[in-house]
C-alpha cells in the first residue's frame, strides 16, 4: 500500500483494523513512523491485518501487541534506522545474552524496507538471513 503522510497512514491502519473486526486498537504518529496496538492474544490476526502496510513488529508490553508501519518514501535517497532489540539462540556472543543491543540499518528504497530490519540484523548478528526469527525488536530511536 502506498502511503506516504502519518496521518494517512494512521488513518488507513485504522481501517485496516477495524475492519478486520478490532474493536481497542490504538494508533499513534510518531516522528517518522506510525505505532498500533492490539490485544496480544489477537497478533496473529493484526499480522494479517496490516499486511498491506510496511510494518515491524515489536515486542508486546502490557498484554498489547505493537507494530510499528512506515509511510512509503517521497524519493529513492537512503536513509537509517537505530533500532533496539533482543537477539537469542546459538552462535551468540556471550556478553550479549539478555542484553538489549542497538545497531543502525541502512534502509534503500527499491532494495529493502523497514520489514526487513530483522534480517538485516540478524545478519550483522549471526551472518545468516535466516536467523530473522532470533530478533526482537523493542524500540526505534
Amino acid at each position: 500500500m502506498t502511503v506516504t503522510t502519518l496521518d494517512d497512514l494512521r488513518a488507513t491502519a485504522l481501517k485496516s483494523l477495524t475492519t478486520a473486526g478490532f474493536t481497542d486498537v490504538t494508533t499513534t504518529a510518531r516522528d517518522t513512523f506510525v505505532i498500533a496496538t492490539v490485544p496480544a492474544a489477537r497478533a496473529a490476526w493484526a499480522d494479517f491485518a496490516l499486511a498491506s502496510h510496511t510494518v515491524l513488529r515489536l515486542t508486546d508490553r502490557a498484554g498489547r501487541a505493537r507494530y510499528a508501519l512506515f509511510p512509503t518514501p517521497d524519493d529513492a535517497k537512503p536513509y537509517s534506522r537505530t533500532v533496539h532489540f533482543r537477539a537469542t539462540g546459538p552462535g551468540l556472543a556471550e556478553q550479549h545474552a539478555g542484553q538489549v543491543l542497538s545497531h543502525t540499518v541502512r534502509i534503500v528504497p527499491g532494495v529493502n524496507t523497514e520489514a526487513d530490519i530483522p534480517k538485516a540484523l540478524a545478519t550483522a548478528l549471526f551472518n545468516d538471513s535466516r536467523r530473522a526469527g532470533d530478533i526482537t525488536v523493542t524500540r526505534l530511536a
